[in-house]
């Protein structure tokens, strides 16, 4: 694993109002092959909006050498600094929750960040389900006020089921103070100093039952009150951006992603533009009719065995 420059001091805007010479963009993303094409489009939308250095964490979950060679040349920009391609077992998240929305555990890896980074003081994770469409040097240069991450709220939390679940299985004093974890400011000095790493996988571990949003919401009950409430922009989902949309991140939410042949939502085109500048140019999902489309949708709904053992002991616990 090749070592990158990291951003080890608090960046600040210098006296001009100009970006410090020499500052670098840390971005983070966990890279599987069901979202190859994803990871290749979020940090190419990265790297075509970002004004400086930017350097390429990428946490790799069964990825052959092939993939990361086509992820490594869908990357190559002016602007590209260090790309580093890091392995991640996925048995050391194998005791944890998944659901049907995310079947894979692989979000767990996140939570292993500042041990991967273990030279950088700040980074920017991205889920692998977005086009960036601003400069994320604002955000390497953000002013956390002493918070540990800065997010943007999520949301899908307005509704009374959500309130009641957020108040009284996650104990979160303030159940509007929920974030979507698809983009998160990390301090990654403070995460190493106050253990945030261990304690949510303590919390994953030992709440198994109570997490539906996995480690999602592992990480709102460790980092509740320490992180710092960002703009929507920077995480806001396809549903609710116009079709003009250029100034943050656009999220694409829901099982069905813009590769999928039976994606009919809004920003498909921009997002195959962005895959077209990319090593998988004019690669195109292969649309499936009849019995198999139908049987690719069933596929989405089947729980796991784990799942339906983890719905069968919550129900035996509710009565």
């Amino acid at each position: 694993m090749a070592t990158l420059p990291g951003l080890n001091h608090k960046a600040e805007l210098n006296s001009c109002g100009k970006v410090p010479e020499g500052m670098m963009v840390n971005i983070v993303i966990v890279a599987t092959a069901n979202y190859l094409w994803g990871a290749a489009v979020t940090v190419r939308s990265a790297l075509e909006a970002c004004s400086t250095t930017l350097n390429v964490y990428a946490i790799c979950v069964d990825l052959s050498q092939d993939d990361k060679q086509q992820l490594s040349n869908s990357w190559q920009a002016a602007n590209i600094g260090e790309i580093s391609f890091i392995e991640f077992n996925l048995e050391r998240v194998n005791s944890f929750r998944s659901t049907l929305l995310v079947k894979s555990k692989s979000p767990y890896a996140r939570f292993f960040i500042p041990e991967y980074l273990a030279g950088v003081s700040r980074c920017i994770y991205l889920d692998t389900d977005l086009i960036v469409c601003s400069d994320l040097t604002e955000l390497q240069l953000l002013d956390l006020h002493g918070k540990f991450s800065a997010c943007v709220i999520d949301g899908g939390i307005d509704t009374p089921q959500q309130q009641q679940r957020l108040r009284e299985k996650l104990k979160l004093d303030n159940p509007r103070q929920y974030f979507n974890s698809g983009v998160i400011v990390m301090d990654l000095d403070a995460w190493r100093h106050h253990e945030i790493q261990s304690k949510a996988l303590a919390v994953a571990q030992d709440n198994y039952d109570l997490l539906d949003q996995m480690d999602q919401d592992a990480l709102n009950i460790v980092l509740a009150g320490d992180w710092l409430v960002l703009d929507p922009k920077w995480n806001t989902s396809k549903g609710r951006a116009d079709a003009d949309f250029s100034d943050g991140i656009i999220h694409f939410l829901g099982k069905v992603k813009p590769w999928h042949a039976d994606y009919a939502a809004n920003f498909q085109d921009r997002w195959f533009a962005l895959l077209d500048r990319t090593a998988f140019a004019g690669q195109r999902p292969v649309k499936l009719l009849g019995i198999a489309a139908a049987y690719r949708k069933f596929v989405r709904t089947v729980p796991t065995l784990e799942m339906v053992k983890g719905k069968l002991r919550r129900l035996i616990r509710s009565t």
